[in-house]
């Protein structure tokens, strides 16, 4: 199961070059702790420079400093956060429905396209599924351990009959309080997403205590959150700076019924930062409609077993519905106001919704026809999605290692380069430490304008405000430009501002295309 886990999530690991973010996360990562808190809660207009809290930064810097920089380096962190979670999901599903369903969860899980995807990511979102399902065990355990009533060798959760033989908890039910709070503030300093996963766990407890009339667990519930405010206390005072900054410039638009079925998408068999093959979306929308249909129809049907399971089937399903929908549902809503809806800060909900797959697979009453005439195509699509992510090569996979390489070869440093915005600028850049580049900056106040000033102080890198500033009349220029920009600008008759700046003031000796990046060659007129 973890070797299955660990084959798939080294694949090509090092061959894929870094792209926009992960290269901004190992060029801030590289720096002192303080240099990052200078870069990310200075103020700017009232708002935060960064949006993201520090730890994820902070656990990269320590493993580079033992693993180096290369591209597999950085991406084993993610690797190794991701392989965790398949062990942790093994035991949670096993806990929660006994040891078959935890082998299926975790096989699930696995071979998942969107858990792989950011298992390999050089990003905080492999340390956030993992935090959110290490809360998600520690509160299960926490919660069940404090409200059976041990009677002989049998304990019953408080409020039902589900009773089960043998039940052993291993920690006191105080020392699961403990882990959840402290599961549960590393949830919120992965990312600040994870506070609506954490609401989901409290509407999951607020629905329990209403159907129960009666405020079970009250005291460890308050005194864990009470712990859990005080741990994150500090980040609270930057936080509002943060969700500003989100209002000032953020490049998420409002959320619609097209992110709702890409979610699901995603959660079945894609990824929210690279494309499927064209050919592939028809059948891949199609069974993820029809997945969770049958498997709704198959958990209804459900077959008590033997097993060992620590709640009421009901009890489990209710929860983990909650967890898979609510952090959806709140982002969704929140984001009609202030647009924060990104599908990867979903990854906890579809981890907790691959363990509810695996529960109506194994304990659910399927036709067999149905099981395999559902399962084979799906798994099927799903060995295409891998092999397109391990060799997708385009935007954010272009390759930005080539493009150092040719410039630094052709290049002389008495010509300019330059880079007509920061997503191509910062992976050559990784790659290409020693070219003298520049790169434009974006619009202010534009949703793209999300490099803050002091952010480029804590990195050294500035953006230069115009052509002219950057070309800085040199002879030779090399433009660096992503070619789906150029194209946008031709779609609707006219050209690139850019390129027409330059092309008014150079002659165009060549263009050379690394897939979709574009290097352009200009000399000045005689």
């Amino acid at each position: 199961m973890l070797g299955l886990a660990a084959l798939l999530r080294v694949v090509n690991l090092g061959g894929r070059p870094l792209w926009y973010d992960e290269a901004f996360a190992v060029l801030y990562a590289e720096k002192p702790l303080v240099t990052m808190l200078y870069g990310t809660v200075s103020q700017v207009g009232g708002a935060a420079a960064d949006v993201h809290p520090l730890f994820y930064y902070t656990l990269l810097h320590s493993w580079m400093e033992l693993w180096g920089q290369s591209p597999a380096a950085v991406r084993s962190l993610s690797v190794l956060l991701g392989i965790a979670t398949v062990w942790v999901v093994y035991h949670l599903a096993g806990y929660l429905y006994g040891r078959r369903v935890g082998l299926v969860a975790a096989v699930v899980l696995s071979i998942s396209p969107f858990h792989i995807y950011y298992s390999q990511e050089t990003r905080m979102y492999a340390l956030l599924g993992l935090a959110a399902v290490t809360t998600t065990y520690c509160f299960v355990r926490a919660w069940s351990g404090a409200s059976r009533q041990v009677a002989g060798g049998q304990w019953q959760v408080a409020g039902s009959r589900w009773q089960v033989r043998d039940a052993t908890c291993y920690l006191p039910p105080a020392t699961w309080w403990l882990a959840f709070a402290i599961a549960g503030v590393t949830t919120l300093y992965a990312h600040n997403l994870g506070a609506f996963f954490l609401a989901a766990v409290d509407g999951w407890v607020v629905w329990a205590w209403w159907r129960g009339r009666r405020l079970v667990n009250l005291r460890p519930v308050v005194l864990s959150h009470l712990l859990m405010l005080a741990l994150f206390a500090p980040w609270l005072l930057v936080a509002p700076g943060q969700w500003a900054k989100i209002g000032q410039a953020y490049w998420v638009t409002r959320p619609g019924l097209a992110e709702l079925i890409q979610t699901l998408l995603i959660f079945h068999f894609a990824y929210d930062n690279q494309a499927l093959p064209t050919w592939l979306l028809p059948a891949a929308l199609f069974f993820s409609l029809l997945l969770p249909a049958v498997l709704v129809v198959a958990g209804g049907k459900w077959q008590v077993t033997s097993g060992k399971c620590h709640l009421p089937p009901a009890t489990c399903h209710t929860f983990l519905l909650c967890l898979t929908l609510l952090p959806i549902l709140l982002t969704f809503l929140v984001s009609q106001e202030r647009p924060v809806y990104v599908a990867r800060a979903m990854l906890p909900s579809a981890i907790v919704y691959y363990i509810l797959a695996a529960a109506a697979l194994v304990k659910g009453s399927m036709p067999r026809p149905v099981r395999w005439g559902v399962l084979l195509p799906a798994v099927a699509i799903v060995v295409i999605s891998l092999v397109n992510h391990y060799t997708y090569a385009r935007f954010p996979r272009s390759p930005f290692d080539q493009v150092a390489a040719y410039l630094a070869a052709q290049s002389d440093p008495a010509e300019a380069i330059v880079h007509s915005n920061k997503l191509t600028f910062l992976p050559t850049h990784y790659y290409g430490r020693r070219l003298e580049a520049a790169f434009l900056a974006d619009a202010p106040g534009s949703p793209e304008d999300t490099l803050a000033y002091p952010t480029q102080v804590a990195l050294g890198l500035f953006a230069t405000p115009d052509l002219a500033t950057a070309v800085a009349g040199r002879h030779r220029v090399w433009f660096v430009i992503l070619a789906r920009a150029v194209e946008e600008y031709q779609a609707a008759g006219r050209p690139h501002p850019h390129l027409a700046w330059l092309e008014g003031r150079y002659e165009q000796v060549r263009t050379v295309a690394f897939n979709d990046v574009l290097v352009y060659e200009y000399v000045a007129r005689p």
